[in-house]
């Protein structure tokens, strides 16, 4: 045997004693995943649209291309945009900022009993963006909206970093007024009066304005869209290491709706998210959503977007249908 060809084979034998390194962790039969969350969608009695995506593989979608509300996902959305900002110096996350009784906004704002207690609340611009993500304030989004220069700059943000299907129109104030026949006026700032307001408009006209809104374009994603945003977020594509780290810190601390995808993300995993959910109404709820990063025990991420349209079910089921898909999703994980 020669030099060449024992040097040769002492090399074979070590690299066959040398323990083969695990692959890459994503997730597995892919085929049988579609299977199994198309069997989901199609067997609830609403419009669902869901996506996954892991670190290496084109997303898996059903009804992928279909447009979904937004409802407060948005607001996820517009906190990646401040965090572009934070990237470009444009502002800082420790910059103060007043909140008055003029800066509120609709429905669900935690800020807004702070603000009735004191006349005004003084808080940094970091703050708003977790109090938007965390607690899904409507005042703090709206807020940080302006500041951003409007929801064009919010846009302009998805535009810029190449993501599609997702659209950013209105402001909360706006988008929730619009959805029950009223136009926003600043007296809407004092809830009893917004309240009133909307006992005034006509049930013909709730109806109508509430039909529009179920098949309105605007402020709407796909799911592959939506799947893609949190992709190129979690990957670092979309901002810098450490606004990337801040922002997937914040949405690890989300406490509204724990029963929809964190219900199913089993022990060993972890979950930053964002949900959104509209009226109900005659038995139609417009729409419930969760989208969120799924972090895997080897601590890869696999993105998550599960929207459910037109349901003539209840929370509870609603819910429950989107837990199921995380389930079948981290359970395809290998």
């Amino acid at each position: 045997m020669s030099k060449g060809v024992r040097l040769a084979a002492a090399v074979t034998l070590v690299v066959s004693l040398v323990p083969t390194q695990p692959t890459a962790g994503g997730l597995g039969d892919r085929n049988h995943l579609h299977t199994e969350l198309a069997a989901l969608a199609s067997a609830h009695p609403g419009r669902v649209g869901i996506c996954v995506q892991d670190p290496t593989s084109p997303p898996i979608c059903v009804n992928g291309e279909q447009r979904f509300s937004l409802q407060s996902v948005m607001k996820l959305v517009v906190a990646a945009a401040v965090m572009r900002a934070v990237d470009e110096r444009r502002v800082a996350l420790s910059d103060r900022v007043t909140v008055r009784r003029e800066d509120l906004s609709v429905n669900i704002q935690p800020i807004a009993d702070i603000v009735s207690e004191r006349g005004s609340f003084e808080t940094s611009l970091g703050d708003l963006l977790r109090r938007a993500v965390v607690e899904s304030d409507s005042a703090a989004t709206d807020m940080l909206i302006s500041r951003l220069g409007g929801t064009k700059a919010i846009q302009a943000f998805l535009g810029e970093s190449g993501l599609h299907g997702i659209r950013i129109d209105r402001t909360e104030r706006e988008l929730q007024t619009e959805t029950d026949g009223l136009r926003w006026t600043p007296k809407f700032v004092f809830p009893e009066r917004l309240e009133q307001a909307r006992k005034e408009v006509a049930e013909a006209k709730r109806q109508a304005a509430f039909e529009a809104y179920l098949t309105d374009p605007r402020d709407t994603a796909s799911p592959r869209g939506m799947v893609g945003f949190l992709h190129k977020l979690a990957a670092g594509q979309l901002l810098s290491a450490s606004s990337t780290a801040h922002l997937l810190e914040v949405m690890k601390k989300t406490v509204t709706f724990p029963d929809r995808l964190r219900a199913g993300v089993p022990s060993g995993w972890t979950i930053g998210h964002k949900t959104g959910t509209s009226r109900t109404r005659n038995g139609i709820n417009g729409v419930t959503n969760d989208v969120g990063i799924l972090t895997a025990p080897d601590g890869r991420h696999v993105a998550v977007a599960a929207f459910v349209a037109e349901s003539r079910t209840g929370n509870e089921e609603r819910a429950a249908m989107i837990a199921a898909a995380a389930r079948a999703i981290t359970a395809a994980y290998e």
